[in-house]
C-alpha cells in the first residue's frame, strides 16, 4: 500500500485473485479485488476502479467481514469523491465508520473522519472540515499505525491554515513529522514542505516560502505523484504572481494545468485559471485572460452544480448525530483503557473520564453534557432547513412516593423500564436526554407540535400497560408530558421553559396526562 510505485501493487493484487478463484480462497479474492481496486483508482481512474470494490465489498458482506467492508466502503468513497459525487462519498464513508465503530477500529473510524472532513474542504467549509479532522486527531494516540496518526495531522494541519491559526498549524505539523515514517513517505514530507510553504508566503516571508515549495515540489516530482506536482505548482504560481514575477508563474500555472487535468481536478484547475487569468490580465494579454476567465467560470460552474456543502451539512445532521455520540464514548473508552495500564499519575484523569461519560449509566439516556454539545446544532439545523423541532419534558408521576415506600433500588428499576419504553419512541436523529431525577427531555427534530403531542400521547397510554407487577405486586407507574415546539428567534431557556410550566399543568390537572405549552409572550 505504501509503495510509491502502485504498478507493483497492481500486480500482486491481480495475482492473488487469480490465484484466489483458483482454490475457492473467498477472502483472499476479496483483499486481492480492494488492492486491485486501489491501485488502479491511483494509476489509471477512479471511475476504472469502481467495478472491482463494489465486488470487493459484496464478498466482505458475504463473508460478514466488518473490517474488510469498512475498508471497501473507504476505497469506493475516496473514488466518488475524486469523481465529484459528493452525496455518494458520504453515504460510504458514513457506512465505513458505523462499521469501524462496530469493531471499535480506531485507524477506520480516523480515515473516515479524514474524508469526511475532506468533502467539506473541497466547498471551502474549513470549520465544518476542522471539525471532523479535530475529531480524527482525537483518535491518534490509541493508534498503533505511526502512518495514520500523521495523516490526522496533516489534515487538521491544512485546515489551521485555511482558518489562519498558523501557529497551531505549525504546532501539528511538528506533530506529523514525529509520526512520519521515511524514505517510506516521501509524499507526506513533500506535504509537510508545502504547507510551511504556504504558512510562510501568508506571513510575507517569500523567500522561505519558495524555499520550501520547492523542495515539495522536487519530491513530488522524483516519487511521480502528479497531485502533489499540481499543488506545489499552483503554490508556486500563486507566490510569483504575488512576487510580480508572471512570466514565472504563468510557466508554473500552465505546468499545473496540463498535469490537474490528467485526473480531472475541478477544484486545482479553477484556482489555477483563476490566477492565470489575473496574471495575463496584469501583463495585459487580454486574449489569454479571457480564456482562462472563461475556464475558471467553467470548473466554478461544474463544482457548483455538485453537491453543496448545505446539502451535505443536512447529510451529517441526520447521519452522524448518534454515530459521533458513539464516536465520543469510543474515544473515553480507549483513553480510559489507556489509563488503566498506566501507573497511578494518570488515576485522576481516569476518574475524571469516568464521570464525564456521554451516557446515563442508569437509563441508557444521554446525558445533560450531551444536551448542551447537540441542542444548539439541532435547533441551527431546523433553522437552516427551515424546519420544525418540538421537545417532550417527562417526569414520572409521584416518584417520591416510590422510592419511599418501596425502596430506591425499585425506583431506579423503575426509571431503566420507563426509560426503555422512551427510547422506543426514538427515530434516528432524535435525542432521549436525562435532565434531572425523574425527569427526561425528549428532542424531536423536524417534528412539529401536532405529531408531538401524539407521540407524547402515545407513551402516556403505554406506560401504565407495562408490566409493573413484575417489579412489586400491585405497583402502578404513570407519566406527565409537557409539550412544546421551538419558536422563532426563541432561546433554548425560554423554550424549556414554556414546556416546564406546561409539564406542570399536566401535574396540576391530575397527573398521567399531556399538556402543550403556550406561545412565548
Amino acid at each position: 500500500m505504501y509503495a510509491l510505485d502502485c504498478a507493483v501493487t497492481l500486480d500482486v493484487a491481480k495475482t492473488a485473485v487469480q490465484k484466489s478463484l483458483d482454490c475457492g480462497y473467498v477472502a483472499g479474492e476479496a483483499q486481492g479485488l480492494l488492492w486491485w481496486g486501489r491501485s488502479l483508482w491511483i494509476l489509471v481512474s477512479p471511475k476504472e476502479a469502481l467495478s472491482l470494490l463494489r465486488k470487493a465489498l459484496r464478498l466482505a458482506r458475504q463473508l460478514d467481514e466488518p473490517r474488510l467492508q469498512a475498508e471497501c466502503h473507504d476505497a469506493l468513497a475516496n473514488c466518488q469523491q475524486m469523481l465529484g459525487n459528493a452525496r455518494k462519498a458520504f453515504t460510504s464513508w458514513a457506512d465505513s465508520l458505523e462499521l469501524a465503530l462496530v469493531i471499535d477500529a480506531g485507524d477506520l473510524c480516523i480515515e473516515a473522519l479524514n474524508g469526511l472532513g475532506n468533502l467539506y474542504v473541497i466547498h471551502d467549509d474549513h470549520q465544518t472540515a476542522f471539525h471532523y479532522h479535530a475529531l480524527a486527531v482525537e483518535f491518534a494516540p490509541f493508534v498503533d499505525d505511526p502512518d495514520i496518526r500523521c495523516k490526522a495531522f496533516l489534515h487538521l494541519a491544512a485546515d489551521l491554515i485555511k482558518l489562519q491559526q498558523h501557529e497551531l498549524a505549525i504546532g501539528m505539523l511538528l506533530r506529523a513529522e514525529q509520526s512520519l515514517v521515511l524514505p517510506r513517505r516521501q509524499n507526506w514530507q513533500a506535504e509537510i514542505y508545502a504547507y510551511l510553504g504556504n504558512i510562510a508566503a501568508s506571513k510575507g516571508d517569500t523567500r522561505e516560502a519558495e524555499r520550501h515549495l520547492l523542495a515539495a515540489h522536487r519530491i513530488n516530482l522524483a516519487a511521480g505523484l502528479f497531485w502533489g506536482q499540481a499543488v506545489n505548482l499552483l503554490g508556486l504560481g500563486k507566490l510569483k504572481l504575488q512576487l510580480g514575477e508572471h512570466e514565472a508563474a504563468n510557466h508554473f500555472l500552465l505546468q499545473g494545468v496540463e498535469l490537474a487535468e490528467r485526473f480531472n481536478a475541478g477544484n486545482l484547475l479553477m484556482q489555477m485559471h483563476e490566477q492565470l487569468y489575473q496574471s495575463y490580465e496584469a501583463l495585459g494579454d487580454h486574449a489569454r485572460a479571457v480564456m482562462h476567465h472563461i475556464g475558471y467560470h467553467t470548473h466554478f460552474l461544474q463544482l457548483a452544480q455538485q453537491d453543496s456543502s448545505r446539502q451535505l451539512q443536512s447529510l451529517s445532521a441526520r447521519r452522524l448525530h448518534h454515530i459521533e455520540m458513539r464516536l465520543k464514548l469510543l474515544g473515553s473508552e480507549m483513553e480510559i483503557s489507556q489509563l488503566r495500564r498506566q501507573s497511578d499519575a494518570g488515576r485522576k484523569r481516569l476518574a475524571w473520564l469516568e464521570s464525564a461519560a456521554y451516557q446515563d449509566g442508569l437509563t441508557g439516556a444521554y446525558n445533560r453534557r450531551v444536551m448542551d454539545e447537540r441542542v444548539p446544532q439541532l435547533i441551527a439545523h431546523a433553522q437552516q432547513s427551515l424546519s420544525p423541532i418540538s421537545a417532550l419534558l417527562l417526569d414520572f408521576d409521584h416518584f417520591k412516593q416510590i422510592n419511599d415506600q418501596h425502596s430506591h433500588l425499585l425506583g431506579d428499576q423503575v426509571l431503566q423500564m420507563g426509560c426503555k419504553l422512551f427510547l422506543a419512541q426514538c427515530r434516528d436523529g432524535d435525542l432521549l436526554v436525562r435532565f434531572g431525577g425523574e425527569e427526561f427531555l425528549l428532542f424531536l427534530p423536524g417534528v412539529a407540535i401536532e405529531v408531538a403531542s401524539k407521540i407524547a400521547e402515545r407513551i402516556c397510554t403505554a406506560l401504565p400497560k407495562l408490566d409493573w407487577a413484575a417489579l412489586q405486586p400491585g405497583l402502578a407507574v404513570t407519566v406527565s408530558i409537557g409539550v412544546g415546539q421551538l419558536q422563532a428567534d426563541e432561546t433554548v431557556a425560554d423554550w424549556l421553559q414554556r414546556i416546564d410550566q406546561a409539564l406542570y399543568a399536566a401535574k396540576r390537572g391530575g397527573r398521567n396526562r399531556v399538556c402543550l405549552a403556550g406561545e412565548a409572550p
